[in-house]
């Protein structure tokens, strides 16, 4: 994940994810009544439209928001079987086929090539130069022109005129979000909207490092992208690609270069380019872990960087960058991430290097060179991070036919200068581990001041994108809204700041991020409830609290952190994971306790108690819209999010109660053993519901998170997977082959420990009393099953 030159920051709080992303505080949500009414065709005088029925007609839920509109707010039905009319359409056989697959698989409405006369019908007309386009950021109009459109919707028909087969697939879009279905109708407003981008390239960045999605699902997801207009889908596949010149590192289930082709080809019918991304340097612990390519780590023991004066470096990046253009045939552009590559320079066997170019920077330049130039010798334009520890001067080494992915004010015009085009860089998502920020929880909700009002994704990409536009001091050739799923998100949490990142590429001006987010609930689920932005200010808000309901400390448990991004620790420092404190042990003579767990927790458990309210209004919410015209599946996937923040929330307030438990059973220990022993015992059973709670909200997830992705299998299809992250990034939670990766600090949570503590003393005290034995085992690590 890129970061800036000057600061230098790591990726370890969402504040700090992009010098640019400035974000603004989350805009006043305004509640609209949306009153929308339909005529049909043989309605001759529409009553007249309200005011209420203006502010509340589909112009409203357009996402990209077009370049100029005007619409009546009156609205007309589609016919079941519609005349279909092409005009010099020629190659924009998939823009056609879109839309006929649309109305048929959605509406159930055909579209037929027989009839005459202007009524009833969707006009398809390509003319080169029809549609003119307004002024732009981009200096590149021609790619511009191509994308342009004009949609007329009027009582007698449709009519889609685009200069380009692209511009009409755009159109068919934009005419596709605005279709409104009531019963059996299928309705279209009355106006007409003249559009085209601001920048040429919108791309999003969706994360396979440790997940494969199914085939068919990824193209789901491109065709999800095409839909909101973005036209680059870099894809980071890692070890899912089966490389045959990097065999140890292909994972147990990996796209062939047939398939990765075929994803390739059918990305393009929908006007998406997809990308191939590869980092280097840095960021290449899927590689280096393995034993094959040891002798290529800047640090023999660390497996975070490459060392760049090793020629071995440069012919495996090079020969794998080879094999995925071969199978990415047709495709402009392709990724090579620079992303962090801190320690350029500083091993050993760069040192004389760097000093001999005249800094790390240039020893960097020259390995971004190097490779851009190969690159560029297979066909294609090449996007680098252009960032620390590259300083201003350096930039003059770099090709000029680069393009830097990673826009920043301060160092803009020397890449201008130098003539190398820029992208804006923001992102939907930095280390959340549940689910992304959009909407800030406030500060007298939050246990730790680091995790108080934290920036919102969407008026921060929105601020960072039109802070970049207005600054003029770059050529911009577009956007890039990255989502780090490494995290262990769901890509299905992205789109709201996908679509809308992307959507500040077409067109950043006259409208709030409030409104772009409207616009996603509206044209994402196809329906105007009003449940769905509250389903993500309550998911949101839980999911921060899930974060910030445990304390950070020294990690006992994973490899200590080998340098941060300005120095190689001496000696490895701990990691941080989360924990808890300890519940209390009794002791075997009296139960008698050494400190009160729940006194020490009371403000979290308070907490804790207020946000079960708001899970319970989450849950509430998300059941209503199980039945959501479109994208149904990420409907379940926010319902996962809510039974992971409801099992967190579920296990303090358990623990509370066990704490409690163990003070009443102290309290009578002297006068009445058998109750006390009777209280241990719910202590102990309670423990065990917790694990089975836990368990169980784990395989409910990892069933419906399985039904986008490939298993997550240590061995397969004859290849082993090699567990092991990198010692730089603070990884937490540490991916696991399976899933148990969720419950990370449930598992490192000493409940074990605890049982077999509080067992014995239970079994001392009881025999002391001649009362029964107990046999209890809780086996808390074991996530594979209920007991």
């Amino acid at each position: 994940m890129p970061v800036s030159f000057m600061l230098k920051l790591f990726r370890i709080s969402i504040a700090c994810v992009f010098p640019l992303c400035i974000y603004a505080q989350t805009a006043s949500i305004i509640a609209e009544s949306r009153v929308i009414k339909t005529y049909s065709f043989s309605e001759p005088n529409p009553p007249p439209i309200t005011e209420i029925e203006r502010k509340g007609n589909t112009l409203e839920t357009l996402l990209p928001k077009p370049q100029k509109l005007n619409f009546t707010g009156r609205r007309f039905n589609l016919h079941k079987n519609q005349i279909l009319k092409l005009i010099n359409t020629g190659k924009a056989v998939p823009a056609v086929q879109s839309l006929r697959e649309e109305l048929r698989n959605n509406y159930k409405l055909n579209l037929i090539t027989e009839g005459t006369g202007e009524n009833n019908s969707i006009s398809l007309i390509i003319k080169p130069g029809a549609v003119e386009i307004g002024s732009t950021a981009d200096t590149n109009r021609a790619a511009l022109q191509r994308q342009a459109y004009r949609l007329e919707l009027k009582e007698t028909g449709i009519t889609i005129t685009a200069n380009a087969a692209q511009g009409l697939y755009y159109g068919i879009q934009s005419l596709l979000q605005l279709l409104k279905q009531e019963g059996s109708d299928v309705s279209y407003p009355e106006g007409e909207l003249t559009d085209w981008p601001n920048m040429n390239l919108r791309m999003i960045y969706w994360d396979d490092a440790h997940h494969l999605e199914k085939f068919e699902v990824l193209k789901r997801e491109i065709k999800q992208a095409a839909y909101y207009k973005i036209n680059g889908f870099a894809l980071k596949l890692e070890g899912h690609f089966q490389y045959k010149s990097a065999e140890p590192i292909v994972e147990p289930h990996a796209l062939s270069a047939s398939q990765y082709q075929e994803l390739t080809d059918f990305a393009a019918a929908h006007y998406v380019q997809l990308i191939p991304y590869l980092d280097a340097p840095a960021h290449v612990s899927f590689i280096l872990k393995h034993p094959e390519y040891k002798e290529l780590r800047a640090f023999p023991n660390s497996n975070y960087q490459f060392t760049v004066n090793n020629p071995k470096t440069y012919q495996l990046i090079s020969g794998m960058f080879k094999e995925l253009i071969d199978a990415n045939k047709g495709v402009e552009y392709v990724l090579l991430s620079n992303d962090e590559a801190y320690y350029t320079g500083k091993a050993a066997n760069e040192i004389d290097s760097a000093k001999r170019l005249g800094g790390n920077g240039k020893l960097l330049a020259q390995f971004i060179g190097r490779m851009a130039d190969t690159l560029k010798s297979y066909g294609r334009k090449v996007i680098f991070w252009g960032e620390y520890p590259l300083v201003e001067d350096d930039i003059k080494k770099l090709p000029r036919h680069l393009i830097n992915g990673v826009y920043d004010s301060s160092f803009a015009p020397a890449f201008k200068e130098r003539g190398i085009r820029q992208l804006i860089y923001t992102s939907t998502q930095g280390e959340e581990p549940i689910f992304p920020n959009y909407y800030p929880l406030p500060g007298d909700k939050t246990l730790h001041a680091e995790n108080a009002n934290l920036p919102a994704r969407v008026p921060g990409l929105l601020n960072t994108v039109t802070k970049a536009i207005n600054e003029k001091r770059a050529d911009l050739a577009g956007v890039i809204v990255a989502g780090w799923a490494d995290a262990g998100l769901h890509p299905q949490t992205f789109w709201l700041g996908y679509a809308t990142g992307a959507a500040t590429g077409w067109n950043h001006t006259g409208a709030s991020a409030d409104e772009l987010e409207d616009r996603f609930y509206s044209t994402f689920y196809k329906t105007e409830s009003s449940e769905i932005k509250k389903v993500y200010e309550l998911a949101s808000r839980e999911a921060q609290f899930y974060e910030d309901s445990w304390d950070r400390n020294a990690s006992q448990n994973r490899t200590p952190i080998f340098g941060n991004s300005s120095t190689v620790y001496t000696v490895p420092q701990p990691a941080n994971d989360q924990n808890l404190l300890k519940l209390e042990v009794p002791d075997p003579k009296d139960l008698s306790l050494n400190y009160n767990w729940a006194n020490g927790n009371s403000k979290r458990l308070q907490f804790a108690k207020s946000f079960l309210s708001e899970n319970d209004e989450l849950k509430v919410s998300l059941k209503k819209l199980r039945t959501v015209k479109q994208n149904s599946y990420n409907i379940e996937v926010l319902e996962t999010v809510a039974a992971l923040c409801r099992q967190n929330i579920t296990m303090l307030l358990q623990l509370k109660q066990i704490s409690g438990l163990l003070r009443e059973a102290s309290a009578e220990a002297i006068k009445n053993p058998g109750k006390s022993l009777s209280l241990i015992d719910q202590t102990l059973d309670i423990a065990l519901e917790m694990k089975n709670k836990r368990n169980q909200v784990l395989a409910g997830t990892i069933a419906v998170w399985n039904k986008d992705w490939l298993p997550l299998v240590s061995e397969a299809n004859g290849r082993k997977y090699l567990h092991a992250v990198d010692d730089v990034k603070d990884h937490r939670p540490i991916r696991t082959p399976d899933m148990s990766y969720l419950i990370y600090r449930e598992l490192n949570y000493p409940m074990d420990d605890w049982a077999t503590g509080t067992l014995k003393s239970r079994n001392e005290f009881a025999k002391k009393h001649h009362l029964k034995q107990r046999v209890f085992k809780l086996n808390w690590k074991d996530y594979s099953r209920q007991d």
